[in-house]
């Protein structure tokens, strides 16, 4: 039917087995109180279901990877074995991820002043030039969708101008350099993109019949795939030694992957994408996924002064100090934002299906699976906080956090390979841990 375009992909989905490690009845072993899991526990968490490898998750065959696809490692995680990282756009020196991307100064700069002058820039080769450090300033069409297939967002630079906006209207007589912008932001050229983005608030922004059906089955199949609160209570019911904190956290990485694969399988057109490309985007997305989720478990419903307990008994874990402190930092961020379910659910599928991803071949591919879903965000965002202009804005944000998180994680996981930390097969496939 028309007006039902994206439920169409739930056909493709290849049936699940009677005899599936998930229950039809419930997606999660029981939960007895006393042990975590009931019998299952985590010896049994680890068995046939996780040795089943990563691809027979996914429902196919596992399709012949050229050699050096598992050792190869995500940009972020190579990177930690160089003194520093290089932008995605040039190649020069990154300075940190802008605009949702990592990039250096000059990339970010100019992606600023395209995107608010609305620039509209003609290369002279026909659009297929290399970019590289020499070229970036030869061609500005070529740079521009550069950064674009890179990952970097407008929508997080038009939410910027409309606070600038506001700003200017409570106090005209305020100075340029307080609103975070170049100098060359405030020219005539920019002004006329303030007035406009402006307007743009006041747009019809409900969502249309097919934009609902996209976020109903979104939602639908993020709240069937969901981490158990009681995964966060087991840390706080008693005292574990290291080697037991540590052992936990790995079963609930190992879930968290787990209900990351029901849910992508559902998005609308995952299926449909090359099967490499389903696994590049899963590999790549599964670290920032699950922080994600264990943000939303850890700051709903727990009580008073247990997020500290369990920050303490994670720190017991074996964990650094590093990693641990920017991962609470992030889950309190999240907390903050106040997100309602669908803005969790969508902001999850926009993670997963991010085409900047290693080894993506067909970037566009995912982008126009991207792209629907970034719009509802937007959408369902000014009609249900109307009083938050800025709350679309400061999700995506949270994208850029997570990318700094997905780092620390590799730099955490490297440091691990000359300890004794051991993982299961899905852990180890997932984290191309060696």
């Amino acid at each position: 039917e028309a007006d039902h375009r994206y439920m169409q992909y739930s056909t493709v989905e290849p049936p699940i087995s009677p005899q599936s490690y998930y229950s039809s009845q419930s997606y999660y072993p029981p939960y007895g109180g006393d042990e975590w899991c009931g019998p299952s526990s985590l010896g049994e968490l680890r068995k046939d279901p996780l040795e089943v490898g990563f691809d027979t998750e996914m429902g196919k065959a596992a399709p012949v990877i050229p050699a050096g696809y598992k050792r190869s490692r995500h940009p972020a995680q190579s990177a930690r074995m160089r003194k520093e990282e290089v932008c995605v756009v040039c190649g020069d020196k990154a300075s940190g991820y802008h605009y949702n991307a990592l990039t250096c100064e000059g990339c970010k700069g100019f992606f600023r002043r395209s995107i608010t002058k609305n620039a509209v820039y003609k290369c002279k080769t026909g659009g297929n030039c290399e970019m590289d450090m020499y070229m970036r300033r030869k061609c500005q069409e070529c740079r521009l969708r550069k950064c674009k297939e890179m990952g970097m967002l407008a929508e997080c630079l038009l939410t910027e101008i409309q606070c600038k906006s506001k700003r200017l209207r409570k106090n005209p007589k305020s100075s340029s350099d307080t609103t975070g912008f170049d100098t060359d932001v405030g020219d005539g050229g920019d002004a006329k993109q303030v007035t406009s983005t402006t307007k743009t608030v006041k747009e019809k922004v409900e969502l249309s019949q097919e934009q609902q059906n996209l976020l109903t089955y979104i939602l639908d199949a993020y709240n069937k795939h969901r981490i158990p609160q009681d995964m966060a209570k087991k840390l706080l019911q008693e005292q574990f030694s290291t080697e037991e904190n540590f052992l936990l956290l790995i079963e609930m990485a190992t879930t968290h992957v787990q209900v990351l694969v029901e849910f992508t399988k559902k998005i609308p057109g995952f299926l449909s994408l090359d099967h490499e490309d389903q696994i590049a985007l899963l590999k790549g997305s599964a670290v920032e996924a699950m922080f994600l989720r264990s943000a939303q478990v850890f700051t709903k419903k727990m009580p008073h002064g247990h997020s500290e307990v369990l920050e303490e008994r994670i720190r017991k874990s074996g964990i650094s100090e590093e990693f641990i402190t920017p991962m609470f930092n992030f889950y309190k961020s999240i907390g903050e934002l106040q997100m309602r379910q669908e803005e969790h659910a969508l902001l999850t599928a926009i993670t997963i299906l991010s085409p900047d991803r290693p080894y993506v071949k067909d970037q566009r591919a995912v982008e126009r699976l991207q792209e629907p879903v970034l719009d509802v965000l937007r959408r369902f965002c000014k009609t249900q906080h109307p009083h938050k202009p800025q709350q679309f804005a400061r999700l995506l944000g949270r994208l850029t956090e997570l990318r700094t998180l997905n780092h620390h994680h590799a730099e955490m996981l490297e440091s691990w390979r000359t300890s004794d930390h051991k993982f299961n097969p899905l852990l180890c496939e997932i984290w191309d841990v060696q």
